[in-house]
């Protein structure tokens, strides 16, 4: 009896649901019979569709004026396509939150200073400010930026650029539409490596064998005296070592600092393994030509005269270096992977971002206003047509494009304006003449590189003059 007492609810809630599946199977006509149409009466009423909640209205800021301070004159006036567009999207902003769009041009170095010192005296120079590498550190931690996490709670800047901008796991501080997952890659001479019977990085990573090894294998056969003199006048790699250095520690797994952790890490076992490779290049193989006092200048211009093999650098570089100064045919491909590398990476060193100051009143509709001032819909297009007009071929395209996804963008690693890159480039530009070895100036470096960044940290910031 005490069973079937406990089975009788059991019994019921069955029961009740044969009849809901049978009723359900009624009404979607579940069975055999044909369907008819009920009468009029009879038929259920419509479920309405859902609407999409209607975009609440738009902040009106009377007629206030919103100053973007860039450091060039950012006000669109050309005849371009690009400039029409953006000057329909300055009115309709115009209109649509009751203010006025002013672009100032504020001197590089001079940004950090006018911005802090502007806070300070709770009038901010500019609502929205395009902050310089190296000054959102010192910014950040010394008050005088805004957060923005809650502003960009509804917005169409994709979650992973939100996140870039999220500096050492903190608050986003930065506003940025888009990043580029390759900005920088390897350079290279289709006609050097044709004449050598040498099969080109753009063929090596088709193979997926595109590495440090095989980058080094073809620098040693295309380092070369061509005209019999008894000097080498073909090299197979130029380069600047502080952006080499970058390159090559990114590719091994390193960071040179670790933002997480509030670290500089150019010491650990993967940067120094990369940095050890850099020696080698230099010393060891002699596969690198050396720079004539302008490690900025000198190897794009080398490269251009088409007596360097492969040239790492950034695609910012084409227009004014390399375009139109070409002697070969040239190509684009990724910077090589390290031996046990499972990915192509591309460093993130530096970011510059725009950002609020603190005392902006109206901080989440000013963002809104910047939002809509950018082109969203048209920059894949845009930047694929830059692309088109300043490199050599498709295949070179399809790669600044990332078309096949295999390049990481490593973001965790931003050292600009911390002061802990400036100490390691201070012993790579020694130990790429011979003078110390990379253990032996890492050691020398890596406790000033991190008092640097901590001083930084602190929000003591010093301004760098020209």
């Amino acid at each position: 009896m005490k069973q079937m007492k406990k089975m009788k609810p059991m019994l019921i809630v069955l029961l009740t649901v044969v009849l809901m599946i049978i009723s359900a199977c009624s009404g979607n006509n579940g069975g055999n019979t044909p369907a008819t149409e009920a009468p009029a009466s009879e038929t259920p009423a419509e479920t309405a569709a859902p609407t999409e909640e209607p975009e609440p209205p738009a902040a009106d800021l009377g007629g206030r004026e919103i100053r973007i301070s860039h450091w060039w004159d950012a006000t669109p006036v050309g005849d371009s396509e690009a400039d029409e567009l953006a000057r329909e999207r300055i009115k309709k902003v115009e209109e649509k939150y009751n203010v006025k769009i002013k672009y100032l041009n504020t001197e590089y170095w001079s940004t950090s200073e006018k911005l802090s010192s502007s806070v300070m005296a709770n009038d901010p120079f500019a609502e929205i400010v395009r902050l310089p590498d190296g000054f959102i550190w010192g910014l950040m931690h010394g008050g005088f930026l805004t957060p923005l996490d809650d502003a960009l709670n509804n917005t169409r800047i994709a979650q992973d650029v939100v996140e870039s901008m999220r500096f050492g796991g903190e608050n986003v501080f930065g506003l940025e539409g888009w990043y580029n997952a390759n900005d920088s890659g390897m350079y290279y001479n289709k006609r050097i490596f044709k004449e050598a019977g040498l099969k080109d990085p753009q063929q090596l990573m088709d193979e997926d064998n595109w590495n440090w090894t095989t980058m080094l294998d073809a620098a040693k056969k295309l380092t070369v005296d061509n005209n019999g003199d008894g000097k080498v006048d073909q090299y197979g790699l130029a380069g600047a070592h502080y952006i080499f250095s970058e390159q090559l520690i990114t590719s091994n797994g390193g960071l040179i600092y670790d933002e997480v952790n509030k670290k500089a890490s150019f010491d650990s076992p993967e940067s120094m393994d990369a940095l050890n490779f850099l020696y080698e290049l230099y010393n060891t193989h002699k596969v690198v030509k050396e720079n004539e006092g302008n490690d900025w200048e000198d190897p794009a211009k080398y490269f251009a005269e088409g007596n360097i093999a492969m040239y790492p650098g950034g695609l910012w570089e084409i227009e004014g270096r390399l375009q139109d100064k070409m002697k070969d045919e040239w190509g684009y491909v990724y910077f090589p992977k390290a031996p046990n590398a499972t990915t192509y990476t591309d460093p993130l060193g530096q970011t510059a971002a725009y950002v609020i100051p603190k005392g902006v009143k109206d901080a989440e509709a000013i963002v809104k206003i910047w939002e809509e001032l950018q082109d969203f819909d048209n920059y894949e297009a845009n930047r694929k047509l830059w692309l088109e007009n300043v490199l050599p071929d498709e295949t070179s395209i399809a790669n600044a494009m990332n078309e096949a996804g295999k390049v990481q963008r490593v973001i965790g690693g931003r050292f600009g304006g911390l002061g802990v890159k400036e100490q390691l480039d201070s012993v790579t530009g020694k130990f790429i003449k011979g003078e110390i070895t990379p253990s032996t100036g890492v050691a020398q470096v890596i406790g000033p590189a991190q008092a640097a960044s901590e001083k930084v940290l602190r929000g003591e910031i010093e301004e760098k003059k020209e």
